[in-house]
C-alpha cells in the first residue's frame, strides 16, 4: 500500500477499532489534536492536511523518520494539486435532525424528476404517506431553504446533502433505521425486477475495514451519477448493509 498519510490514519484507526469497537472518529481525532471534520474530511478525500496538523500527526503516531520523509514527499507533490470539489453539502447534527424521517429527503427527490408537483396530496400519493405528514415535511423543507415553489411544482434549491463520516449521531441512526424497515416492506411487496436484495457473509480482517467504507462511498457516488438523469421519474434508496454477526471479545482495558 503506498505511504500516505490517509492510509496511515486508516490503518492506525482500524487497530484502535479492532482492540476497542466503541473507538469513534471523534475520540482519534482528540488523540490526534486536529477537528473531527478535518479528520473526516481527509479519510473521505475532502481535503489534505495542513503542514501543521501533518506534523502533529505523525508526532502523535510515532512515525518512524523513513516514513515521515515519504509523507513529506507526497505532502509536497499533492500540496500545489487540485482537489477534487465535493458538490455535496454536508450537514451539521442540529440540521439534519429536523430532516432525519426519511420522507424529507424523498421529497428532495421528487423534486428533480419529471412531472413533480407541489401539491401535499400528490407527494401523499407517491411516497404512501400521510397527507398531512407530506404537508408538514413540505414546510420544513420550505423554512430551511431547500426547496422552492415554481408554477405549480417544486424546484431543489441546494445541492445535494451528505451527513458527517463515522461520528456517532442519534440522527443519522434514525434515518439508517427507518431505511432498513423501508427495504425489509419492498422485499416483501416490491416485485423482484423492481428491486435488487443481496447479501454475503465471511470472514473479515478489520484492518481492511476503512478501505472497504471508502470503495462502498465511491460505489455509492457512481450508482447515483449513473441512475440521475433528466429522465428520472421515480425515487430509490441505495442501502449498503455491512455488520458484524459476532461480538467481539474486548478486554476490560479496551473497555474504558
Amino acid at each position: 500500500m503506498e505511504t500516505t498519510i490517509k492510509n496511515l490514519l486508516m490503518e492506525e484507526l482500524a487497530r484502535r477499532q479492532t482492540r476497542n469497537s466503541s473507538y469513534s472518529l471523534r475520540a482519534f481525532a482528540k488523540h490526534l489534536g486536529v477537528g473531527a471534520t478535518t479528520l473526516s474530511d481527509v479519510l473521505s478525500d475532502k481535503r489534505n492536511l495542513s503542514k501543521t496538523n501533518l506534523k502533529k500527526v505523525m508526532d502523535k503516531l510515532l512515525v518512524s523518520p523513513a516514513e515521515q520523509e515519504k509523507l513529506w514527499l507526497h505532502y509536497k507533490e499533492t500540496a500545489n494539486r487540485a482537489t477534487e470539489v465535493d458538490e455535496r453539502i454536508t450537514l451539521d447534527e442540529d440540521t439534519f435532525r429536523l430532516i432525519a424521517d426519511w420522507q424529507y429527503l424523498a421529497i428532495l427527490s421528487l423534486a428533480k424528476i419529471k412531472g413533480c408537483r407541489s401539491e401535499s396530496e400528490w407527494i401523499a400519493g407517491r411516497l404512501g404517506i400521510k397527507i398531512a405528514e407530506a404537508g408538514e415535511a413540505l414546510e420544513r423543507l420550505f423554512r430551511l431553504g431547500l426547496i422552492k415553489k415554481a408554477r405549480g411544482r417544486l424546484t431543489r434549491t441546494s445541492r445535494p446533502l451528505t451527513t458527517t463520516i463515522d461520528i456517532p449521531s442519534a440522527a443519522i441512526r434514525k434515518h439508517h433505521t427507518q431505511n432498513l424497515r423501508l427495504a425489509e416492506n419492498s422485499i416483501n411487496n416490491d416485485a423482484v425486477t423492481l428491486r435488487d436484495v443481496g447479501s454475503v457473509t465471511m470472514p473479515v480482517n478489520l484492518e481492511k475495514l476503512p478501505q472497504v467504507k471508502e470503495l462502498l462511498l465511491k460505489t455509492r457516488k457512481k450508482v447515483a451519477a449513473l441512475l440521475e438523469d433528466d429522465n428520472a421519474s421515480e425515487v430509490y434508496t441505495l442501502s449498503f448493509q455491512l455488520f458484524p454477526l459476532t461480538k467481539f471479545d474486548l478486554s476490560t482495558e479496551d473497555k474504558k
